[in-house]
């Protein structure tokens, strides 16, 4: 199987792709840091598996088309698309620069529509396909400074239920996993430092299970959602939060 992983350069993205490697998944990974995808081109290369890498910046269209081209250049066949790329940006709605807009969404949505459309007609032919999107329990939510963050994501999901109801007759599954807060390097410097510690447990104490999510936990949904055990799940957009949607 061969596989795409946008955003892989680190955290959430990083995971999946070294997670889809132990599966025995062949993979291209798409990233800005040219530095960081050799280093984990070379870590999964030592598993074993085939790994490429395009450079590609989401935060420019043409240059979202341009990397494309390389992809399909590769291979017009790829079984697996997961959309992981992402840019939040905390901002109050009344303070929001359209230019923010913009590229909040050239990242988190234009460029995941882009991707599957690009790789949706090898699987079509091939009558198989998985495309993964990930996006946010914020979606689910209001959250203050997070509306133009929350908005794009939202799209993403219903991004993905359409996909699904418009691929699913080529045995194509599209789905999103919607995490909550995960203790990437990101996560863990906004929320391990000092003066965050109240604030950080009194989000904790409203999750179930009594922990921020870590990137191997979206890696393993991504993993069952990449493989034949979920060939009728479409459309679904999975909150992965601990059971925190489930507290008043």
């Amino acid at each position: 199987m061969q596989a795409i992983v946008t955003g892989a350069t680190r955290g959430i993205g990083k995971a999946i792709a070294l997670r889809f490697a132990r599966d025995g998944m062949d993979l291209c990974l798409m990233g800005r840091d040219t530095e960081k995808l050799i280093n984990l081109q070379k870590q999964i290369e030592k598993t074993g598996r085939q790994c490429r890498m395009v450079k590609a910046d989401f935060l420019k269209p043409d240059e979202t088309r341009k990397a494309i081209k390389e992809i399909l250049s590769i291979s017009n066949q790829w079984d697996v698309l997961v959309n992981n790329a992402g840019l939040a940006r905390k901002i109050p709605l009344l303070d929001l620069e359209m230019e923010n807009l913009d590229q909040m969404l050239n990242v988190n949505l234009k460029a995941a529509l882009l991707l599957a459309q690009a790789v949706a007609p090898g699987m079509i032919k091939k009558r198989k396909g998985k495309i993964i999107n990930i996006s946010s329990l914020g979606a689910f939510f209001g959250t203050e400074g997070m509306g133009a963050y929350a908005l794009t994501k939202a799209g993403l999901n219903q991004l993905t239920r359409t996909m699904s109801v418009e691929w699913g007759k080529y045995n194509i599954q599209v789905n999103a996993i919607c995490p909550t807060i995960i203790m990437t390097d990101m996560g863990k410097a906004i929320w391990d430092r000092p003066g965050q510690e109240k604030q950080k447990q009194k989000i904790i104490a409203g999750i179930p299970a009594g922990r921020f999510g870590e990137p191997k936990d979206v890696a393993g949904l991504a993993s069952f959602l990449a493989g034949p055990d979920s060939d009728y799940i479409n459309g679904v957009c999975i909150p992965l939060e601990g059971g925190k949607m489930n507290r008043p």
